[in-house]
């Protein structure tokens, strides 16, 4: 098989998933006022100023990246393909909106 057997498939997976939760925690500090802020849903709880419930706002935002992934599947490029927004980052987006999802799940009714 090569190069891209079960073994590399192991090894990258751990990669990437540690690329994600470093990217995450990051985006999260700068998307929820930085580190003076503890609530790390708070970026989406501000919807609800909108009258958005914040896992509409999470939806929303997933349908953006949707959008930019049918725009590569379409093309085979993206019109914006620099080091920090690639077509990886479209999913790797999406594995951290879904965490976000999870956690505003998990987190229930006690906010």
């Amino acid at each position: 098989m090569g190069k891209y057997d079960k073994a590399w498939w192991d090894g990258f997976r751990q990669q990437e998933v540690q690329y994600i939760l470093d990217l995450t925690a990051n985006k999260n500090s700068d998307y929820t006022g930085g580190d003076s802020c503890d609530n790390p849903f708070a970026n989406f709880d501000f919807s609800t100023e909108f009258n958005v419930h914040p896992l509409t706002g999470i939806c929303i935002r997933m349908q953006d990246k949707f959008q930019r992934a049918k725009a590569f599947c379409a093309d085979g490029s993206l019109k914006v393909d620099t080091k920090g927004d690639q077509a990886k980052d479209i999913f790797r987006d999406l594995i951290g909106y879904s965490l976000i999802a999870i956690g505003m799940l998990e987190r229930g009714d006690d906010s």
